[in-house]
């Protein structure tokens, strides 16, 4: 691990489960980054593979925090921040393990300026290919939609600009923002957490921008499988969450985005994805009534 006095300290949390290839891959693009003070937390969510043998084989010094049972997205990365607070630092790198940075994206969003900053995320193998440039609210359907989600990359990805959300895909936090924003809400488990972290940030006041020069591939969604029903019925219980999670939607948002999800998936011919969908959206209406109450 690289150290120095001249920039601030940043420390990378890094969430395994089960995906030690994914995850040591990882590991070796952090640590072939040109960053000068970084440190790593490697929170193993789980794991019932030989995981924690394969990745500390690969990195004998960095610190491990093993969890016994998979706590999901939320409790995972909750617990490596709990865990890298206690060892301090300016900023605080959330990375999925299905990544691979470039060497200068560490110091590119470091110093940044943002509170909460974001890099250009294209295809694992096809970077010229956007999965992510930030996220923004979409007037209709009323909905958050990813900025530059599979287009190819061009001079308008190039530019920094302020973000109202962001995917958790990777996430540099500085420190003062988890003095009020303590971290992820685990009711989600998986999925739109990172929105819903994107608009408690916003309401606390804290600015959050797109970082351009700071690079990163990503694999997409390999944990769940991009298509499981397990993803499908999360995506239908967190929208109703997200959407109806105290009084800051209009009731008709939440009926018009499970509306235009419907529709497109029966247009695009993907109506085996559906049943899961609305077992999830039932689950999310209990859930929602309890915390409502």
């Amino acid at each position: 691990m690289n150290s120095s006095n001249k920039t601030p300290k940043v420390i990378v949390i890094i969430v395994n489960w089960q995906r030690p290839d994914d995850t040591i891959e990882c590991l070796n693009s952090v640590f072939s980054s040109d960053y000068e003070n970084f440190e790593v937390v490697l929170v193993d969510n789980g794991s019932q593979d030989d995981s924690v043998n394969r990745i500390h084989q690969a990195f004998p010094d960095i610190n491990i925090l093993e969890i016994p049972a998979n706590l999901g997205f939320t409790g995972g990365y909750n617990a490596g921040i709990e865990f890298a607070r206690k060892i301090r630092a300016s900023y605080y790198f959330l990375l999925n393990n299905d990544t691979v940075i470039d060497k200068y994206a560490i110091r590119f969003l470091a110093s940044s300026g943002w509170d909460v900053s974001i890099p250009k995320i294209t295809y694992y193998g096809s970077p010229e290919l956007i999965w992510s440039a930030g996220a923004r609210w979409r007037a209709f359907p009323p909905t958050i939609k990813m900025i530059g989600y599979r287009k190819e990359d061009n001079p308008i990805y190039n530019r920094p600009y302020p973000l109202e959300y962001a995917t958790g895909c990777a996430l540099m936090i500085r420190e003062h923002v988890f003095e009020i924003v303590s971290g992820f809400d685990p009711v989600y488990q998986n999925y739109m957490e990172d929105y819903e972290f994107s608009y408690q940030v916003r309401a606390a006041g804290f600015q959050m921008g797109y970082v351009p020069e700071a690079l990163i591939q990503h694999k997409e969604s390999q944990t769940l499988g991009i298509n499981s029903p397990q993803r499908w019925q999360l995506l239908g219980r967190n929208t109703v969450i997200f959407y109806r999670k105290s009084t800051r939607f209009p009731g008709y948002t939440l009926w018009s985005v499970m509306g235009w999800i419907i529709l497109r998936e029966i247009v695009q011919g993907n109506l085996k994805y559906l049943p899961s969908f609305w077992q999830g959206v039932q689950e999310g209406w209990n859930i929602v009534k309890r915390i409502n109450q």
